[in-house]
């Protein structure tokens, strides 16, 4: 342990900006207050220097202060120098402060305790000691924190221990339920860190999970689906999304049998992970390739905040598909320009194509090739130039223009 607390203190002196300097000098003006880094930055240098690991990269770092957030951000950006860029951003309702420095962005937070009234809302918070801040937090990997002023390491729930171990452990037995988005965060640490969850918190998921979603009351009005949890949930597949393996995380989710987070139906084949790969490649929205197939499409898209655009996306999906199925011999000798003219006839989304094509079956290269090919196809003559021919504008010009692409989209076929 002494080796590890000489290899944290080395490494927050050299915290770049001279921000080891300026905010012992903070403590220092202000009655010996207590701040601490907390959080990823704490873990990921613990990971590498427990498993040898070159892991540590970091983009941000928390820190909590048992005195006001502001204050101390204020403090920084008055005494830091030679930088290009020091931005202050308040959050009132959590009494947190962003503070990005040139490619640094630093979250600092008045420390707080938080009570959750009903599973999935916004937390009450309180302010509280730093150790009580700790506590509110998800693993206990995340509960590690290097205070300041004694230059000392906080670990009340052995934290350190289950990096060791490369164990996720949930801080209490109500946390999965208080943020059930932290199902889908304890894989993205799996995922990342290589770590695997502990047997306990495994078991508390799944206990949580065989209820989901469910049934609260607000107003006296049964609703199953509190914003919090819609919000949370989908903040963390963007995150996901952005730096990680959406298809290793969901994954995990249906090992561990929790993958009712996001759908039920979801089955974790080849078909599916193929999907899964092109959807991201076509810049497409995964959070409705994930939804596609919902036993009850009006009840998903309340509980993940689907709009009203998307929502016809998956209605037109699921209406095609349905079509395909039960149609199928009258799809299979398609024209490049019947398949041209059934697509924009229909008014299809291109979100919606992009998932046709990513299910995959008999006719994914049709609605590909629409994509990226037939739907850029233009007709040889223009309306200017049909009106030199004595063409009138109206509905039989437009026909003939409509005939004339077609004959090009359908030249593609012998290409």
């Amino acid at each position: 342990m002494n080796d590890i607390s000489a290899y944290i203190n080395s490494a927050i002196l050299k915290i770049p900006f001279n921000l080891f300097n300026i905010i012992s000098q903070y403590i220092e003006l202000n009655s010996s207050v207590k701040v601490a880094i907390v959080g990823g930055y704490i873990r990921d240098l613990l990971i590498t220097k427990i498993h040898k690991k070159n892991f540590f990269n970091p983009l941000d770092i928390d820190i909590v202060t048992e005195g006001s957030s502001v204050d101390l951000a204020k403090f920084i950006k008055k005494n830091i120098s030679n930088v290009e860029l020091c931005l202050i951003k308040e959050f009132e309702i959590y009494d947190t402060v962003e503070l990005n420095i040139n490619d640094l962005k630093i979250d600092i937070a008045s420390a707080r305790k938080e009570k959750y009234e009903a599973p999935g809302l916004n937390p009450i918070v309180k302010h509280a000691n730093i150790k009580e801040d700790l506590k509110r937090r998800d693993f206990s990997i995340n509960a590690i924190a290097f205070e300041f002023s004694k230059q000392e390491i906080y670990d009340f729930f052995d934290g350190i221990k289950h990096i060791q171990e490369k164990e996720l452990h949930l801080l209490h037995e109500n946390s999965i339920q208080d943020d059930p988005s932290r199902l889908i965060r304890c894989a993205r640490y799996a995922s990342r860190l290589d770590f695997k969850i502990s047997n306990k918190s495994l078991q508390q998921s799944q206990k949580v999970i065989q209820r989901w979603p469910w049934v609260m009351m607000k107003d006296d009005v049964k609703s199953k689906f509190p914003p919090g949890i819609s919000i949370r949930i989908r903040m963390e597949l963007a995150e996901i999304y952005k730096y990680d393996n959406l298809a290793k995380i969901v994954s995990l989710l249906n090992d561990w049998e929790i993958i009712s987070i996001l759908n039920k139906n979801i089955s974790i084949n080849k078909k599916f992970l193929r999907g899964l790969k092109w959807i991201k490649k076509l810049k497409g929205n995964y959070i409705l390739y994930l939804l596609k197939n919902s036993e009850n499409l009006e009840l998903t898209c309340q509980r993940f905040f689907i709009n009203s655009k998307e929502k016809k996306i998956l209605k037109d999906y699921l209406n095609i598909t349905n079509q395909l199925d039960n149609e199928k011999e009258k799809f299979l000798y398609l024209t490049p320009s019947q398949w041209t003219e059934f697509i924009e006839t229909k008014n299809l989304d291109e979100e919606t194509v992009k998932l046709l094509i990513c299910n995959g079956g008999l006719f994914w290269k049709s609605f590909f090739k629409w994509l990226f090919v037939y739907k850029f196809i233009k007709s040889k003559k223009s309306g200017e130039f049909l009106k030199s021919e004595g063409w009138q504008p109206g509905k039989e010009m437009g026909d003939e223009i409509k005939r004339l692409r077609y004959i090009e989209i359908d030249k593609t076929k012998k290409k």
